[in-house]
C-alpha cells in the first residue's frame, strides 16, 4: 500500500491520512467533552472547599463572639445562679459549634470522594478513548521499547515522545514465548571449554543457543538495542547489544566480543540479523496495546486536564500535511490523498475543509484546532 499527494508524490507519513484526521476529529469531540467534564468536577470541589472552609471560619468566629460576650457580661459577676448559666451557655455553645464542626468536614469527604470517583471514571474514559488514536496515528514521535518475562509470557512496554509530550502503553505480542529460532533462524555462539584425555585444555566450542528464550529487549531506534536470553533447563544466558554499530556479545557473563580468539569465531552477520529481527518483532508483531499514561512536559496530561494541549500538539504535525495536501491538490478547499493497492489499482480519498470544519464547530475549542488545523471554520 502506498499513499501519495494528489500530484502522486509520497506521503511523510504512509498512513490513510483522511482516515486519520477523521480519527483525530472525533477523538477530539469526544475527549474534550470528557476533560471539560472533569475541569467542572475539580472546579466543584474548589468551590466547595472554599464554601466549607468559610462556613468553618464563620462558625469559629461565631463561637469566639460568644465566648466573648459571655464572658463580659459576666465579668466580676460572683452569683452562683448567673455563674452557672454562663457555664451552662458556654458548654451548650461548645458542644454544638464542634458538632457542626465534624458534620461540615465529614460532609466534604463524603461529597469529595464522590466527585473523586466520578473523575477517576472519566480519566480512564479519556484514556480508553485516545488508547486505540495513539496506536499508530500520532506522528513524528520518538519510541523506545522495552519487553521482559512476566510470568512466563513476554510482555512489553512502549514509550514514545514528541514536541514535549510522551504517551506511555503496555504490549502484548503475538508469541507470548519467544525463541531465538522464531525470531531469526539458528545461532551458534563461541566459548571455550575444556578437552583431552591426559591433558586438558582451552578449547573453542560452538554453542547452539536457538532454542534460547528471549527474557528482556531494550529498543531505542537506531540508536540501541539489547536483548537477553535464557535456556533455564541448562542454567545458560547469553545477551547482546548494539549501540550505533558497536556490538558487544556476552556468554554466560564471559564478552565473547572481547575476547581475540572467541571472536574470530562468532558470525556476527547472524547476531546483526538476530538483532534486527528482534527490532522488528517488538515493533511489528504486536497483539495488542493500551494507552496507559499521556505527560505533558512531565506531567501527567490527563489528571492536569492539559489534554487539549496535547491535541494542540497532534494538531500542528496534522496541519503541515493538510496544507501541503491543498498545495499539491486539484480541487479547491478539499484535502485528498491517492491510495495505490499492492496490485497497483489507484483510488482517491478526501475530506472536505467544510465537512472538517462542521465537524469541529461541535466542540467549543474546535476554532483554535481548525486554525491550527489550516482551515478556517465555516
Amino acid at each position: 500500500m502506498k499513499y501519495t499527494f494528489q500530484d502522486s508524490v509520497d506521503l511523510p507519513v504512509q498512513r490513510d491520512f483522511i482516515q486519520d484526521l477523521r480519527d483525530f476529529i472525533e477523538v477530539a469531540k469526544k475527549v474534550l467533552s470528557l476533560e471539560n467534564l472533569a475541569i467542572e468536577m475539580n472546579d466543584e470541589t474548589k468551590t466547595e472547599m472554599v464554601s466549607i472552609e468559610k462556613r468553618l471560619n464563620d462558625l469559629d468566629k461565631f463561637e469566639n463572639d460568644v465566648i466573648n460576650f459571655i464572658d463580659n457580661l459576666s465579668k466580676d459577676v460572683e452569683a452562683r445562679e448567673i455563674l452557672e448559666c454562663r457555664n451552662t451557655l458556654l458548654d451548650t455553645c461548645a458542644t454544638l459549634a464542634t458538632k457542626n464542626r465534624v458534620n461540615l468536614k465529614e460532609d466534604f469527604k463524603r461529597r469529595k470522594k464522590v466527585l473523586e470517583h466520578e473523575v477517576l471514571r472519566v480519566e480512564s474514559e479519556i484514556i480508553s478513548a485516545l488508547s486505540p488514536f495513539f496506536e499508530a496515528s500520532v506522528y513524528g514521535t520518538e519510541k523506545k521499547y522495552a519487553a521482559s518475562m512476566d510470568n512466563g509470557l513476554l510482555k512489553g512496554k512502549l514509550r514514545a515522545s514528541v514536541a514535549g509530550m510522551e504517551y506511555q502503553s503496555d504490549l502484548s505480542f503475538v508469541n507470548e514465548v519467544l525463541t531465538v529460532q522464531k525470531v531469526s533462524g539458528n545461532l551458534f555462539l563461541p566459548t571455550w571449554t575444556k578437552s583431552g584425555l591426559l591433558h586438558k585444555e582451552d578449547k573453542v566450542k560452538m554453542v547452539d543457543v536457538s532454542d534460547f528464550v528471549v527474557v528482556s529487549v531494550n529498543h531505542e531506534g537506531d540508536e540501541h538495542i539489547d536483548a537477553v536470553f535464557e535456556n533455564k533447563k541448562q542454567g545458560h544466558t547469553f545477551k547482546v547489544s548494539r549501540d550505533d554499530a558497536i556490538y558487544h556479545v556476552y556468554y554466560d557473563g564471559n564478552d565473547i566480543t572481547a575476547d581475540n580468539t572467541l571472536i574470530k569465531s562468532l558470525k556476527l552477520e547472524d547476531v546483526t540479523t538476530l538483532l534486527n529481527e528482534l527490532k522488528t518483532y517488538i515493533e511489528i508483531y504486536i497483539r495488542s496495546q493500551t494507552l496507559k499514561k499521556v505527560l505533558l512536559d512531565g506531567e501527567d496530561a490527563v489528571k492536569n486536564n492539559v489534554v487539549f494541549d496535547c491535541l494542540k500538539l497532534i494538531a500542528e504535525r496534522y496541519g503541515e500535511i493538510i496544507r501541503e495536501c491543498i498545495e499539491r491538490g486539484y480541487v479547491k478547499n478539499e484535502i485528498t490523498i491517492k491510495i495505490e493497492q499492492a496490485d497497483g489499482a489507484r483510488t482517491e480519498k478526501y475530506i472536505s475543509t467544510e465537512e472538517a470544519s462542521d465537524q469541529l464547530s461541535e466542540i467549543g475549542e474546535g476554532i483554535e484546532l481548525a486554525e491550527i488545523l489550516g482551515f478556517k471554520m465555516s
